[in-house]
């Protein structure tokens, strides 16, 4: 990555400023530097960042927002690979693998990620990623489910038995998620290994995946 100044084109000084922030934490590995820095690298004045951010932290948000994106693009890459692979549960997983290799690879910007944020903090744009996941497992249940309960479908059109399957989903989804971003968080501390010294990330999330999912199953064949 070049570490000179960049141009940028006029009324695209906000974004600019984002990349050079983001250049800045990629480079350094680390968000200890200053809004001149960033000024700096973006090749503007030391006061021109202040026309679109009132402080630091303002940019980091923004900053922020730009590594769920990435995060969001890694896991729908991910999510259409292999959409159409054998293996049932093969999709989920490959998402699940997608979130520890962001991880790995952006790790100061995973941390960044999960720091508290203010307020104003765009949620859509944090839950994207976490959306691909959730109708990667929709899609699961539905090829699944129909063959665990023969009757799925006709239940299907109860009001009540489809709020008990968005339910599920959604549980299952969170679940999936909390497995991949704990898995995450204990490798970027060098973590896991005091709990197995034999413990790989990737395959602690293979393996507890397919248990959840198949336990998913296993309730819903018995759901009323």
């Amino acid at each position: 990555m070049s570490t000179s100044p960049r141009s940028y084109h006029h009324g695209n000084l906000k974004d600019a400023l984002i990349v050079a922030a983001a250049e800045l934490i990629d480079s350094h590995g680390t968000t200890e530097f200053s809004i001149t820095d960033a000024a700096n690298r973006a090749g503007v004045s030391n006061a021109a960042p202040y026309r679109h951010y009132k402080d630091k932290q303002d940019l980091l948000e923004h900053v922020r927002e730009l590594a769920f994106l990435g995060l969001y693009e890694a896991l729908d890459k991910a999510s259409r690979e292999n959409s159409e692979r054998p293996g049932p549960a093969d999709q989920i997983i490959a998402i699940g693998l997608a979130y520890l290799a962001y991880a790995r690879d952006k790790e100061r910007f995973f941390s960044l990620m999960w720091e508290q944020a203010p307020p104003n903090t765009d949620q859509e744009t944090k839950m994207s990623g976490f959306y691909v996941l959730a109708d990667a497992v929709s899609t699961y249940l539905s090829k699944n489910l129909p063959e665990a309960v023969p009757e799925y479908k006709k239940k299907g059109d109860q009001p009540e038995q489809e709020v008990l399957y968005e339910v599920s989903s959604l549980t299952i989804a969170t679940q999936l998620w909390a497995l991949a971003h704990g898995l995450a968080t204990l490798e970027q501390h060098n973590l896991l290994a005091r709990f197995d010294t034999a413990a790989k990330g990737a395959d602690l999330l293979t393996r507890s995946s397919v248990a959840l999912l198949q336990a998913a199953l296993r309730e819903g064949s018995q759901a009323p």
